[in-house]
């Protein structure tokens, strides 16, 4: 009597853990109005354009989708961020475009983030960065190759805004306001 009590007591605590863990894990898989966080992927595969003016493309995989840039943003401005966890500019500007993407419907704008961290715990660190800074939008881990797509990273941040069909309206070095950016993406969609 005694071990089926032991065994039982036993089988309650595992079950209320358990519980609690796939609690846990659903409360910290969304935000505060329920909305799930986004992930950050890292970068799978670079294709650089050969058609001036126009935008290099790359993928990542979504668990088992796999999502390419351009194709991704078809029909919509991208705003396509280039950052580091570590720069202070590039922090700074965060909650600005945090507000982008709120104001910005996504079938209107598609605001992508390209970290340029490189440590051996990228993925890692962005990751956790992202939870930290509650970075809504899609943010992803870059390289060398897709710095070179983009004619060179040569200072970070570096924003591109990418017109819906493909080519690029701006480039733009530097921080900048939320208001900067909104005039940028505003310019891109105007159709001439």
């Amino acid at each position: 009597m005694n071990c089926f009590q032991g065994t039982s007591l036993r089988l309650a605590l595992i079950c209320t853990v358990l519980l609690g863990t796939f609690t846990s894990i659903n409360v910290y898989a969304q935000t505060a109005d329920n909305t799930p966080k986004v992930k950050v992927f890292p970068i799978e595969t670079v294709n650089r354009s050969t058609v001036p003016g126009k935008a290099s493309t790359f993928t990542w995989k979504d668990g088992t989708n796999l999502s390419n840039l351009i194709q991704y943003g078809a029909g919509k401005v991208i705003f396509l961020n280039f950052w580091a966890t570590w720069c202070p500019p590039c922090r700074k500007e965060i909650p600005d475009i945090i507000e982008l993407y709120k104001e910005f419907s996504e079938n209107e704008v598609l605001v992508l983030g390209v970290s340029m961290d490189r440590d051996d715990e990228a993925l890692k660190t962005v990751s956790k960065f992202v939870r930290l800074k509650n970075m809504p939008y899609t943010v992803l881990v870059g390289n060398d190759q897709v710095a070179d797509a983009f004619d060179g990273i040569g200072a970070i941040p570096t924003t591109f805004i990418i017109k819906a069909d493909g080519s690029i309206a701006e480039k733009i070095v530097g921080a900048r306001s939320k208001e900067d950016f909104k005039s940028a993406i505003m310019r891109a969609m105007v159709k001439k």
